[in-house]
């Protein structure tokens, strides 16, 4: 049947139902002012009679305060607020006395909600603990999906329920009919959800109709009670999707961060149990998949409720509440105490139990984990279990097992007794400038000295978030982190595993380190650290990280103390907000920490899309325009997402427009618009940067306009105003880790041979203290502008847009062309040099900084490396005695007539300086064909780069950084211990030859390579 057939006939079926001789009950016939059912009508709490003063529902105006929003004036409160909290005007409040929620009002669209009524805030009555992302309807994975709501209604029953209908269709299709209530009552602990689905096509669907929870990969990770899962999932691809789903009783969620939070899901309607996958991104907790027939439907029932702990027992006791309320079935109380020495151990992130049904001869593979407990402060623990099973405990320290014992046939509220962690120290650091002896805020590394230290201490969190060795805290949570910690004013104090470890004190690329070596056991340990500031940033600069993310985003869990507190740490000067969909705004914190003269804050953000969409010529999947930043923008809390544009279902172009008109009149022209991580992987079938989604091929020129390529789309204009290719700068440098470098690299120099003059720009794009290190790398920008409270945006944007500025992770590059006695600086102002120009080059770096290459590069290609001789080699990188007679790698002048003899016309020249490249080669690309593009590195380490190197099944790839050196012998040993996977690496923006003297830049194109 031809589509308009099949509307035709949805339509009529639709009609079909609604002109039914009797109405269904609820909105089950799809009838005009339906009103569904209450939800959970088994489910029954009871509680004082007062507590029904309590509910409230209500919609959010611009009067309303978000709590910990900063927002201006100086009224109460009325919002919660939470790590995630997104509340604003037009959304819809809905609370009682134990929890409070917020759904995002109709045309409020956030993350993957395509017009609003997703749940966006449940947090505990007073807690301010939201750590939700999104909670929406589904119905499977694919663009269409998801519920699309168009009206909406309020239901105040007071004293005795409060809710809010939402009703519409799956997105784009309205032959299927969806709506939802969300629902509160007295004294209970979270919200009751009720939906509905109607087929009312002409062809049976294959739905799982299910609530989709957005956790993003760093923030609350979702555990079930089924046989071998707990925190543990099986990977899947958007293909294999399939194998991935399993049933369990229940879903919980908890976040490691501050404020705590956690949640359970819990069916309470006709099915028993939920089914879903999981992952660190995404969660589906519904019903199981099942085929709904032309004109039936399905009703799917969940009750989610809300904790102000941050463990999973905290839900699983409330999950196990419900479902003893709905089902009749008992649970028990495990308790217990964990000691150190003899002694309560106070509650501490390195401390877990785990509790799993089986015995101590069950292979873990086998048993079912049921509940994770952390020790309050006097080290005791509680949580609830299934009664009438065999359970093993289990606790953790420090990220590993470190004792168990079995529990047989528990019957009844069980004492569990005393479980011993092994001996470790408190350790107490203090670190000071080496001149004032005045405290730092700075960073610690602990890295264990030797293979079998590393072996001992590795951790995780229950097997998630990456292994650290030693592992001290949560990787995506507040300090201590994995293997590090945050000075605040000169010292701090963290417990650490017994063993042996180099300690290093870290202030940014532009310090001294300072290392310690020490043995812990039992005993308290307190170590010494002095740093010593490096005359190496040029005069008249500031140091800016222009991608930096934190709680605000939607893939960020560190609390905003820490995350400012990290910007003093590496001692930058200007740090642009740029969080995930959502404006935000960090002056408010960096007041607090006194940090305001010396530190600046633009408030910005990074535009993410969500909603696959867009098509490409040749492309047989929707896809999206990848991230952006801009920037300065108006933080505004009251309006959702803090007064950031929606972002979706648009082009570049027209969203570089819609951004521009958000912002205020007087900001507009100077809005910079910086195109991120351009060649990044595709996640969750999300592309990261919109020439990647686009499969460009950098081996040919771009077309002047749109030819119907997807080179066309590229440089089209798609509204009249910005084109599609018309940022201001790109990354060349994303991330500590430098992995993607190559690619990154390799697309600029594209851009720059089309005549593209976007800025060349490093960032950190952390998220928490240790994906990636705020300020490694960053940009040192030439302008007049000060750091502090008379830092002025448009003066330091002017700088970026005219390429007034370099990238680095360490070395530092001072570049100029000496021609006819004037000195210029490198830029995007074309000049003409004389035939006896020279390049003047100062390239210098911290002693533990190595530098091993300086390179010229013309039109995209190395024409000069200085190497060996060419450059000083400091001897002994932590040795303060002379310094700053250390910092200096090479100063001397090239003739530029040398550098350009095999360049006929106009030509750029860019400096860099650091590591060795790593080999790769270009064997794929999107398209499957080769793209100008870096896709392969030397993974089998033979010295060459050849289809060897392929991983099994794949046409190109992977591309890897080296690893990083286990030998002290290694120059870049002790930089790999702070810049974590990373290699030394700058670059300046180029110079514009204008060689023939017409007055502009005469761009090279693809033939210059």
């Amino acid at each position: 049947m031809s589509s308009p057939l099949r509307l035709l006939a949805a339509s009529l079926a639709l009609l079909g139902l609604t002109l039914a001789g009797c109405k269904k009950e609820s909105c089950l016939g799809n009838d005009e002012g339906c009103r569904v059912v209450s939800p959970c009508e088994k489910l029954s709490y009871s509680c004082e009679a007062s507590s029904g003063s309590m509910l409230e529902v209500r919609t959010l105006t611009p009067t309303d305060r978000r709590a910990g929003s900063h927002a201006p004036g100086t009224g109460a409160d009325t919002v919660p607020g939470g790590l995630n909290a997104l509340g604003a005007r037009g959304d819809i409040l809905l609370g009682n006395d134990r929890a409070v929620a917020v759904l995002a009002g109709i045309g409020n669209t956030n993350l993957l909600d395509p017009n609003g009524g997703s749940l966006l805030d449940l947090s505990a009555r007073g807690k301010n603990n939201d750590g939700l992302n999104q909670v929406l309807q589904v119905v499977g994975i694919l663009p269409g999906d998801a519920a699309h709501y168009t009206s909406m209604k309020i239901i105040d029953e007071r004293p005795t329920r409060v809710a809010v209908q939402f009703n519409g269709t799956l997105d784009g299709k309205p032959e299927f009919p969806i709506h939802t209530i969300y629902e509160m009552r007295p004294c209970e602990p979270g919200i009751r959800v009720r939906t509905e689905i109607l087929n009312t096509a002409v062809d049976p669907q294959l739905w799982a109709l299910s609530d989709g929870f957005y956790w993003s990969g760093r923030e609350a990770l979702p555990f079930t009670p089924a046989e071998g899962s707990g925190y543990q999932h099986p990977s899947f691809s958007l293909l294999s999707i399939g194998d991935a789903f399993k049933k369990f009783p229940y879903l919980t969620a908890a976040m490691a961060s501050d404020p705590a939070s956690s949640y359970a899901h819990v069916a309470c309607g006709e099915a028993d149990l939920l089914e879903g996958f999981q992952s660190d991104q995404i969660s589906s907790s519904g019903l199981a998949r099942t085929v709904v027939q032309p004109r039936d439907y399905l009703v799917f029932e969940r009750f989610l409720a809300v904790s102000e702990r941050g463990d999973v027992a905290a839900a699983a006791d409330l999950a196990l509440e419900a479902r003893q309320k709905l089902h009749g079935e008992k649970y028990v109380t495990l308790s217990g105490v964990v000691t150190r020495n003899g002694a309560p151990v106070a509650s501490g992130r390195e401390v877990s139990v785990l509790v799993s049904e089986g015995e101590l001869t069950t292979a873990a593979a086998n048993r079912v984990p049921w509940t994770q407990v952390t020790p309050d402060k006097e080290g005791r623990f509680q949580a609830r279990v299934p009664a009438g099973r065999d359970y093993v405990v289990e606790l953790h320290a420090f990220g590993r097992k470190v004792a168990d014992r079995q529990l047989d046939n528990v019957q009844a509220d069980t004492e569990v007794g005393t479980l011993a962690v092994s001996s470790h120290s408190r350790l107490t650091v203090n670190v000071v400038d080496w001149v004032s002896n005045n405290g730092l805020d700075a960073e610690v590394f602990l890295v264990p000295v030797d293979a079998p230290t590393q072996k001992d201490t590795e951790g995780t969190l229950h097997g998630r978030f990456g292994t650290c060795a030693p592992w001290l805290g949560p990787p995506p949570g507040p300090s201590p982190a994995c293997n590090r910690f945050l000075v605040r004013n000169g010292t701090a104090t963290v417990d650490v595993p017994a063993g042996r470890f180099h300690l290093y004190a870290f202030k940014g690329p532009f310090w001294t380190i300072d290392r310690k070596t020490v043995t812990f056991g039992a005993g308290d340990t307190t170590v010494e650290f002095a740093l010593y500031k490096l005359a190496l940033q040029p005069l008249n600069t500031v140091g800016a990280d222009l991608h930096v993310h934190g709680a605000a985003s939607f893939d960020s869990s560190i609390p905003e103390y820490d995350r400012v507190l990290s910007f003093a740490a590496t001692d930058l000067d200007v740090i642009v907000s740029t969080d995930h969909d959502i404006i935000y705004d960090y002056a408010e914190t960096v007041r607090s920490l006194g940090l305001q003269n010396k530190m600046s804050a633009v408030v910005g953000l990074e535009t993410t899309g969500h909603i696959l969409w867009m098509k490409r010529p040749g492309a047989s999947v929707p896809l999206v325009v990848g991230h952006y930043n801009f920037w300065p923008l108006e933080y505004d809390p009251t309006k959702p997402r803090n007064g950031a544009p929606p972002d979706e279902l648009v082009e570049p172009g027209e969203l570089f427009d819609r951004v521009k008109e958000s912002a205020p009149p007087a900001w507009r022209d100077q809005l910079l618009v910086q195109l991120n991580h351009p060649w990044s992987d595709a996640e969750f079938g999300r592309d990261l940067g919109y020439p990647r989604a686009l499969a460009l091929d950098t081996t040919k020129n771009l077309p002047a306009n749109d030819d119907g390529t997807s080179a066309g789309m590229y440089v089209r204009t798609p509204k009249g105003g910005f084109a599609n290719n018309g940022q201001h700068a790109q990354e060349v440098m994303n991330g500590t880790q430098n992995d993607m470098l190559l690619p990154y690299r390799a697309f600029w120099f594209y851009t720059l041979n089309q005549g593209q003059f976007a800025a060349g720009t490093a960032n950190s794009d952390s998220h928490s203290l240790t994906d990636n290190t705020v300020g490694v790398p960053r940009n040192i920008v030439y302008t007049s502008t000060r750091p502090g409270t008379s830092f002025n945006t448009a003066e330091f944007n002017k700088a970026l847009k005219a390429g007034e500025s370099f990238g680095t992770n360490g070395p530092v590059i001072e570049a100029t062309v000496e021609s006819a006695g004037v000195f210029r600086r490198f830029g995007f102002t074309p000049f003409a040099p004389e035939a006896d120009a020279q390049l003047r080059l100062r390239v210098s770096a911290a002693p533990w900084v190595p530098v091993e290459e300086v390179r010229i590069v013309v039109n995209g290609n190395v024409v000069k490396t200085l190497s060996g001789t060419d450059l000083f080699h400091p001897e002994d990188p932590l040795d303060l005695a002379s310094v700053e007679l250390k910092l200096m790698r090479y100063n001397d002048s090239l003739p530029l007539s040398e550098l350009l003899s095999d360049v006929s016309g106009d030509a750029w020249v860019v400096v860099e300086a650091g590591a060795r490249l790593p080999l790769a080669a270009d064997f794929g690309g999107p398209d499957g064909k080769p793209d100008g593009i870096p896709d392969t590195s030397d993974n089998n380490g033979d010295g060459k780069v050849d289809r060897a190197d392929i991983a099994e099944g794949s046409n190109y790839g992977p591309l890897r950084t080296p690893a990083p050196p286990s030998s002290e012998a290694s120059p870049q040993f002790h930089f790999s211990q702070v810049v974590t996977g990373g290699y030394p690496m700058s670059f300046t923006n180029p110079f514009l030859l204008d060689r023939n003297g017409n007055g502009r830049f005469d761009a090279p194109g693809v033939a210059a390579k």
